[in-house]
Parts: C-alpha cells; structure tokens; sequence
C-alpha cells in the first residue's frame, strides 16, 4: 500500500509541475500579445490620414442631330406612311410623294 500511495504522491507532484510550467508559458504568451497590442496602436495612430478629395462628375452633354425622317404618300391619298409601313410598300415608285400635309397614317405614332 505505501508503494501505490508513494506512485500517487509522485504522479500528482508530476501533474503540478506541468500545470505551473504551463502557467507560466500561458503568462509569457499573454505579455507578448499585450506587447504587440500596444505596438500596433502606436503604429495606427502613427499613419497619415489619407484625404480624399471629392469631384462631382459632371453630366455628359448629349447632343442630338436632328434626324429628318422621310415619310411616304400616295398622290391621290390624304395620309402619309412611314417608309416600312405595309401600306407605303405597296406604294408604286411613281405615285409615291414625300409628306405634302397629308394626315398620318396609323403607323405612325
């Protein structure tokens, strides 16, 4: 019995001195990151504040050609068709006159 109870006290001597030896690692380790902390705020508050300057892009200035647009009437008719309207299409070449005042037709919109 005295040899199991010499192993115990033996083992729990072991146990403690590992628990102390990590202790004492875990301590090093929280210095060194309290270390660095403070390093690191020294560093940040170290960089130059980069300024922004800030330009209003301006709008592109559209410019538009006025683009004539060509419409097509019969002689004999009161209405003007676009040029790819079904009805202008059966329009005959020599019949076919520009817009002379003549009301739309109902292609056109």
């Amino acid at each position: 019995m005295e040899k199991i109870e010499s192993n115990v006290a033996h083992s729990f001597m072991k146990v403690k001195a590992d628990i102390v030896r990590l202790q004492d690692e875990f301590m090093q380790l929280r210095e060194n990151q309290i270390r660095l902390s403070n390093k690191l705020a020294k560093l940040e508050s170290k960089k130059p504040v980069k300024t922004v300057k800030v330009v209003k892009a301006k709008k592109p200035v559209l410019k538009r050609k006025s683009v004539r647009k060509t419409y097509i009437a019969l002689k004999e008719s009161k209405k003007f068709h676009m040029p790819n309207c079904p009805f202008a299409q059966n329009i005959k070449p020599k019949t076919k006159v520009l817009n002379l005042g003549y009301k739309p037709c109902s292609c056109i919109k």
